[in-house]
Formats: structure tokens, C-alpha cells, sequence
């Protein structure tokens, strides 16, 4: 502390230390010995609130926090500048007129003190918004900072004196338009409007720079590598087998896997191009190149050509939100990674209408009936509880997951069905797959997304001795197949594209061979030298012949009609990419006359005769809007007067008729389908009933303090979880800017909805926004279920916690472990180059538990 600084600033208007101060603070006449004084005279709060000209008891309050903790403060400067003049202990408690072990203790704490004093939290605020103009102060924050609530609103009620202002915004959010993220913001602002149209301005209390967010956690500014470290192989040169594919020297510092063998990334070369694909090691790499790129372009192709560029605002500028149009979820030298090992087989194995609509009846039948089976035992599961919050908040997220259940159609997959990303190896048999989550020789299919028909499954057989297991060895979740099966998989290619690997073992998933009509057909031969289609338009046009080839499928259309429909959806697919005239191919594909023949039908809604998607599969996602008013008004594209639906509410289709059957077109299919929706939404409405009569809970007293360290526990964890409040509000506001900032008129819904989920994803990677789920322990939910957790702490708890895990501990089932001498076991024939499923064979156990068994699960 300076010698000359005897004093700071004037009576409650500004400074530091108002309300008088100086080195020696009990020298002086501060707030608090004013209110002692009033105190002693016999003054109420709310008189002495009026003596000091305060506003309410609460800034009162708020005032002698300041001034306890502002005496302190000047206290701890005071010893510490002592001490650092060389003053003894016993002079500086002589000098100050307090105790010595004071002092001591001063000096002892002086970091933690320093942390805790209020003028520090008056003096972060005041950076902050010095910096940012606009500042995020809403609940939370004080999380962030490591102090209570009471000393944030304290330091905020003191810049309010100080000429500052706060504000309340409301921002919609993104993932969910009919909810408000509340923000609270600090500025010196006074004009509200101002603050709205600021908002994307608005920042936590956390350090924050104006270069794009890349110094955030997670983040980094994208690394550019030169032209020179890069080379292409040309589709011509046989590029093309590896279509994708980026191949990496080894052991370079900035292209370094890591843990992973494989991972999809984007990697920035030049100045504004970057490489899109499938990253993993090779040995064939050539010399002086640290990555070798395969295309299937053609070698007079420009090298610029070949890679993507990188996406730019309208002002010509690299766009720092999304450079890729991706989202990144981790950074590693040059290497933006979007997904990596470990990340494809945590997809879900349910089976979509769109695949099983297509397959036999009796195999339909038999996966619907699961899905169903296990809605019921999931039911009987929860109905079981004796803890009625638990129980409620349960049926609640139950019946809305049957809810959207009763929409979608997933049924239950096959056992063993897991999803994996496919690795082009040419050295491979082309009836062959390379699989070491499956056994030698057992017969497996490919289903990829978006699927056509049976005519794109291919059927293989696993042999997990191929040239795939040195480059990939016990891969986690990828396989190994030949380049030509891509073909098959609808013109699949190895960016990243992902199938789901079911065995058929037992011959029940029905394969056919390709539509030969397809063998030489190019969608190129319909290119024209000018834009045909808007991103909207061609995704609607997706929409309807995916919708036709489902239909034509359910109702028996012969091969050479379906080859007619998907030729048409390949050119459509490309149509706005490659220019395509998609009319010209509606036309000559007899499209019009291929609805007319299966897609006439009476429509549900107005009981006329229509054309369009015509049976339970196709129409089932379906919303109609029911209610609102019409509203006339001019295309500003033609002029013409038209006419559209404003307000009103959409509802489901499923959810308009009382019997589901009653929107099939008759088929058997259907009628399995519209069975099982028919029984969902029967339970669905048996749960919310339940839920609605279930009382809350009371506190136990005693078993609060029974299970005092677990309740503590908990509260620390949900305490964590919290701490993400303002980083959400900070990523909304980031996210809602940059998806605004990107979105054009014609994007299609698809393009919107990725742009969103980019747009979010990003904004919370920046601003290191990320759910910290409470995780309950066994002895904790002991805890919960004797009432030592209050009804609204613990519905705090469960909104964020991981209700799969809420469900194991509250439905136990047994789960098959290993002991230590078979997990060692497990491990040495792993590392002896045996796969997952020869060791699971080998054992008697499942390929999971295998997996558990290495993890220390």
C-alpha cells in the first residue's frame, strides 16, 4: 500500500473504500459506527433505512457487508503493508491497537482474505464491464467466483450507487423456442432497447477477449498447415478406393492421434481450404508429406479444388464461429476432431420404420412386440418405488418418451446391433467384413441411413484376419470392408459414414441384390449449366420421394417401379449441388404417375381424395395445425395474393385420432405398426394419470442428520451442476447471434436445424459450458429414500442427474461381473492380438462385459 494514499474517494458516491477509510480504519467514523450509534438510540432497521437515506432493509444489509468486509480489507492492507516494511508483529498490534495473534493470523490467511473482501469482487465487476460493456451477473455467477450470493448482490447494489445500471433480458432459446433463458445484466447503460440489441455482447464474469472466443477452454484458434505437407492421390491414380480418407505420417507432434486409431476431422491447409474425412495412421506415406489425402476426383482436378473451403461471412471473412460447418468437439495439434473412437458405438441400436417397415412381416412383428415389452417392464419398474418424487419425475420423462415413441416408430434392435463407422481397406475380399466385435464367420449385414430398400443391404461375412487388424487392430467401434460394398451401401463413401452391423445368423433381416437398373446409371446425366433448386426446395423434394419409395415398398412395388423412384432420388439428392434438373427427371422417371398408383388416398384431416405420403410410416411424424386464423398477404417473389395460417397449435397426427388404425392404408405392415402405437399411447396416458395423483414428500429430520455426509455430498455435486447456469446463458446468447448472423431465407429446415445444433455447440465450447450431471452414489440414494432430502432439493437433483443411472438404482438388476484372475485373463489375450469376440467366445461372456471388465466397470 502507498505512504501517500491516506484516503479513498468521498461519502457513498465513489471509491474504493467509501464511507470513510483511511490506514486506519477504527480511527474513523465508517457506516458501521454510524449505525451502532443509531442502534443505540433505539432505531429500527427500517428507521435507520430512512436516517441513511437507504431505499430498503436489503440495502442496508447489503451496506454492512460492505463495510465489514470493507473494514477488514483496509485492516489486511494495513498489517501486511507493515510487514512489509519490517515492522515486528508485536509493533504492528501495538501500532494498529489489536492483538498480536490477530496479525498473525492476517499475515497467515492473507491470500484467502484478500479472495474473500468485497471491494475485490467491486473491482472484477468493474473490469469486466469495462471490458465487455455488458456483463452477465445472474444466478451463478457467484459460483463461478467462488463467493456466496449475498456478497455479489452486495458488490452489485454498490456500483448501482455508483452510476450503473441492471438489467433483465430474455433471450429464446434455440434448442427449444417456446422457453426463455433469463439473463441479468450489469452495464452502465441505462437504455433497456440498448441492452436487447447488445445482447450478443454480453459476457460472464470470466476472462473474455474480442478475438472470436479462441481463448476459451477447449478451443484454440485452427491451425493452418502448408500446401507442402500435404499431398493428393487422384480417384484416377486410385484415390478413389479411398475416397475420404486422410492418412497421416506417424509420430508427427501436430497430427497425433493420441489413445485413437482412427478418428473424423477437419484439418485447415493454406490459407482458407481444410481436408474433410476419416484420419488414421499409414506407412505408406510419400516422402517429405506428412498426409496423404484420397479423392476421387479426377488428376487434373486443382488441388484448391479438391478440398472444402472454409465457410465465410457475407464480408468475404473466414467465419471464426464455424469455420468447418461442423461441430468440434476436441483440438489436438492440427487436428479438429469430430468424432473419434469410442464415439460411433455409443450410438443407439433401435431400428427405424424406414428400415423395418421394409422387412418381413413376422420379423416387424417380433421387434415391435420387444420395444413394447420392455415399455411395460419399464412401467412395472417405476410403479415399484416408494419414493414419490422419484416415482413422479420418472413417469413424467417416461410418458414423454412414449409420446415421441408414438411419433418416431424406432422398435428395439437386434441383439448385438451397434453402430460403427465404416474404414476402406482394398486388400480385402469384397464378401467380407473385418469385425472384431463379431465372431469368425458369423454372417452380419449393413444398414446405412437414409435407407432406400433390401436392395442396399449388403450381407457379409466376418474375418477378423484381414489387412485391416495392423491398421486398426481391436477397433472400438469401426470395420473394415472392401471399397466396392460402399457402393451398395448408397453410394456410402469413408468421410465418416456410419452403418449399423446387425448378425443375421439366423437369415431374418431379408437382403435382395442392387436394382441392376442402377448398375450404369449416372444422376450427372442431368446436370444443366445453371442453379435448379434452393437448399429448402431440394430437402422438401427429399422428403416426398423418400416418403413414395416407403410407400411403394409397404404396398409391393415391383423392382424396376422402385429403381424409377430411387434414381430419381439420387438425382434429387445432388440436385442443388451438381445442378441437377430434377423436373426433367420427375418427368422421365414417371414419378407423377408412381404417386398417383400408391400414393392416392382419402386424407385423414379433410376427408378428401389426395396424393401425397399415404401410409402410417410416412405420415406418422406429421403435425397438424389446428385452430389459428387465415391471413392474406403478397409473395414479394411474384406479387400474387396468398393466403396462410396464422397462430393455432400443432398436434401430432397419431395424436388426433383415439384408434391409430384409422391412418393405414390397410397393409399388414401397417397394421403391426398402428397395433403398437395404439398400446404406447395407452400407457403413455396410464403414466400421466399416475403421475398426477402422487403426492410430495416431507423431510425427515433425523435421517438428514442420519445421512449428513451424504446430503452434503449431494448438495456439493448439485451445487457443481449449478455452476453451469451462466455459462448456458452465455452460450444461448452466443448461439442465438451466430445462428441469426448465418441463417438465409431459403435454408431448408435440415440446414437449420444443423445450423442450431452447430451454432449451440460451438457457443458452449467456447464459453466452457458444459452439464455437470450429479452423479448419485448407492449410500446417497439410501440417503434419498429415508427422506433425508427435501421434495424441491431433490427434484433439484434429479432435473441434473443422469436418469438412466436414477433408474438402475432405483430398479436394480443383477449385472455379470468378472473377478480379477478372468479380467487378467481378458487382458492377455487382448494383448496377444485376439479380438473382442474371440476372448468373449473363449470366456462365455458377452463382448460388453468384456469391454466393462478392461474398463474397471
Amino acid at each position: 500500500m502507498s505512504e501517500d494514499l491516506k484516503h479513498y474517494g468521498v461519502k457513498r458516491r465513489s471509491g474504493r473504500y467509501p464511507w470513510g477509510s483511511g490506514e486506519d480504519p477504527q480511527r474513523s467514523k465508517d457506516l458501521l459506527g454510524k449505525i451502532d450509534d443509531l442502534k443505540a438510540k433505539g432505531l429500527s432497521e427500517k428507521e435507520i433505512v430512512s436516517e441513511l437515506g437507504m431505499t430498503s432493509t436489503s440495502e442496508l444489509r447489503s451496506s454492512i457487508s460492505w463495510a465489514n468486509n470493507t473494514r477488514k480489507a483496509i485492516l489486511q492492507d494495513s498489517i501486511v503493508s507493515r510487514s512489509e516494511r519490517g515492522l515486528s508483529n508485536t509493533a504492528i498490534a501495538k501500532e494498529l491497537g489489536v492483538s498480536e495473534a490477530s496479525v498473525r493470523n492476517y499475515l497467515k490467511n492473507k491470500d484467502i482474505v484478500q479472495d474473500k473482501q468485497l471491494n475485490n469482487i467491486t473491482d472484477v465487476l468493474k473490469d469486466n464491464v469495462g471490458k465487455t460493456e455488458y456483463l452477465d451477473v445472474g444466478v451463478g455467477v457467484e459460483r463461478q467466483m467462488g463467493i456466496s450470493r449475498s456478497k455479489l448482490k452486495a458488490a452489485v447494489s454498490k456500483l448501482k450507487e455508483e452510476g450503473y445500471y441492471e438489467h433483465d433480458i430474455y433471450v429464446k432459446r434455440l434448442t427449444d423456442p417456446s422457453k426463455y433463458t433469463t439473463v441479468r445484466v450489469l452495464t452502465k447503460e441505462p437504455n433497456l432497447e440498448l441492452v436487447k440489441k447488445n445482447s450478443d455482447k454480453i459476457r460472464p464474469v470470466e476472462s473474455w477477449t474480442d478475438d472470436g472466443g479462441r481463448t476459451f477452454q477447449n478451443l484454440k484458434p485452427v491451425e493452418h498447415l502448408d500446401w507442402d505437407r500435404v499431398d493428393i492421390l487422384y480417384g484416377d491414380k486410385g484415390g478413389s478406393a479411398k475416397d475420404g480418407v486422410i492418412e497421416l505420417r506417424r509420430g508427427v507432434k501436430d497430427l497425433d492421434l493420441g489413445d485413437s486409431k482412427y478418428a473424423q476431422v477437419r484439418i485447415a491447409v493454406g490459407k482458407d481450404k481444410y481436408l474433410k474425412g476419416m484420419a488414421m495412421y499409414s506407412d505408406d506415406i510419400p516422402a517429405g508429406k506428412d498426409i496423404l489425402f484420397n479423392t476421387n476426383k479426377k488428376s487434373n482436378t486443382p488441388k484448391e479444388k479438391v478440398l472444402k473451403e472454409m465457410k465465410k461471412r457475407s464480408d468475404g471473412k473466414i467465419n471464426d464461429d464455424n469455420p468447418f460447418g461442423a461441430t468440434i468437439n476436441r483440438q489436438k495439434g492440427a487436428l479438429n476432431i469430430v468424432n473419434e473412437e469410442g464415439d460411433w458405438g455409443a450410438w443407439k441400436s433401435s431400428l427405424s420404420s424406414q428400415f423395418l417397415s421394409k422387412q418381413p412381416k413376422a420379423l416387424v412383428k417380433d421387434r415391435l412386440d420387444a420395444t413394447f415389452n420392455k415399455v411395460k417392464t419399464d412401467f412395472d419398474d417405476i410403479m415399484k418405488l416408494n419414493n414419490p418424487v422419484v416415482k413422479k419425475h420418472l413417469l413424467d420423462a417416461y410418458a414423454n418418451e412414449l409420446d415421441s415413441k408414438s411419433k418416431h416408430l424406432k422398435a428395439q434392435g437386434l441383439p448385438r446391433t451397434k453402430g460403427h463407422v465404416i474404414l476402406p481397406f482394398p486388400g480385402m475380399r469384397s464378401n467380407e467384413v473385418y469385425a472384431p466385435n463379431y465372431k469368425d464367420g458369423e454372417r452380419v449385414v449393413l444398414v446405412r441411413y437414409p435407407h432406400g430398400g433390401i436392395f442396399e443391404i449388403p450381407e457379409l461375412t466376418v474375418n477378423n484376419r484381414g489387412p485391416a487388424k495392423k491398421s486398426i487392430g481391436n477397433a472400438i467401434d469401426a470395420i473394415g470392408i472392401h471399397p466396392s460394398v460402399a457402393s451398395k451401401l448408397s453410394g456410402a463413401d469413408f468421410d465418416g459414414d456410419t452403418v449399423y452391423v446387425i448378425p443375421n445368423n439366423k437369415k431374418q433381416i431379408k437382403v435382395s441384390r442392387s436394382l441392376k437398373e442402377l448398375k450404369d446409371f449416372d444422376p450427372n446425366s442431368y446436370q444443366v449449366d445453371h442453379a435448379t433448386i434452393t437448399p429448402r426446395r431440394k430437402q422438401t423434394l427429399m422428403g416426398v420421394v423418400s416418403n413414395l419409395i416407403t410407400d411403394m415398398t409397404i404396398k409391393g412395388a415391383s423392382q424396376g417401379e422402385l429403381a424409377r423412384a430411387v434414381k430419381h432420388s439420387m438425382v434429387v439428392i445432388d440436385s442443388e449441388k451438381h445442378n441437377l434438373d430434377h423436373k426433367r427427371s420427375a418427368a422421365e422417371n414417371g414419378i407423377g404417375a408412381l404417386q398417383k398408383k400408391y400414393q392416392t388416398h382419402i386424407s385423414p384431416v379433410t376427408g378428401k381424395k389426395s396424393v401425397g405420403a399415404s401410409t402410417l410410416i410416412s405420415t406418422s411424424k406429421r403435425d397438424v395445425t389446428v385452430g389459428g386464423t387465415k391471413e392474406t398477404y403478397v409473395d414479394p417473389k411474384t406479387g400474387k395474393k396468398k393466403t396462410r395460417l396464422i397462430g393455432g397449435k400443432k398436434v401430432a397426427l397419431v395424436d388426433m385420432v383415439d384408434d391409430v388404425r384409422k391412418l393405414t392404408s390397410g397393409t399388414a405392415i401397417e397394421n403391426e405398426y398402428a397395433t403398437y402405437v395404439n398400446k404406447v399411447k395407452s400407457m403413455s396416458n396410464k403414466a400421466k394419470k399416475t403421475a398426477m395423483s402422487i403426492p410430495g414428500i416431507k423431510k425427515n429430520k433425523q435421517a438428514a442428520v442420519t445421512y449428513k455426509k451424504e446430503v452434503d455430498s449431494l448438495d456439493a455435486k448439485l451445487n457443481k451442476a449449478l455452476l453451469n447456469a451462466p455459462r448456458e446463458r452465455q452460450a444461448q446468447l452466443l448461439a442465438s447471434n451466430t445462428y441469426y448472423k448465418n441463417l438465409t431465407y431459403d435454408m431448408s429446415p435440415d440446414q437449420k436445424k444443423k445450423l442450431k445444433a452447430q451454432a449451440i455447440a460451438a457457443a458452449r465450447t467456447k464459453v466452457g459450458a458444459q452439464r455437470s450431471e450429479v452423479v448419485v452414489t448407492s449410500a446417497e440414494w439410501k440417503a434419498i429414500q429415508s427422506g433425508a432430502v427435501s421434495n424441491n432439493r431433490l427434484t433439484q437433483i434429479l432435473q441434473n442427474a443422469d436418469m438412466d443411472k436414477i433408474k438402475q438404482l432405483a430398479t436394480p438388476k443383477p449385472k455379470l461381473k468378472m473377478n480379477s484372475a478372468k479380467t487378467q485373463r481378458v487382458k492377455n489375450l487382448l494383448d496377444k492380438g485376439y479380438t473382442f469376440a474371440e476372448v468373449a467366445n473363449d470366456l462365455g461372456v458377452s463382448v460388453s462385459t468384456i469391454r466393462d471388465a478392461i474398463n474397471g466397470e
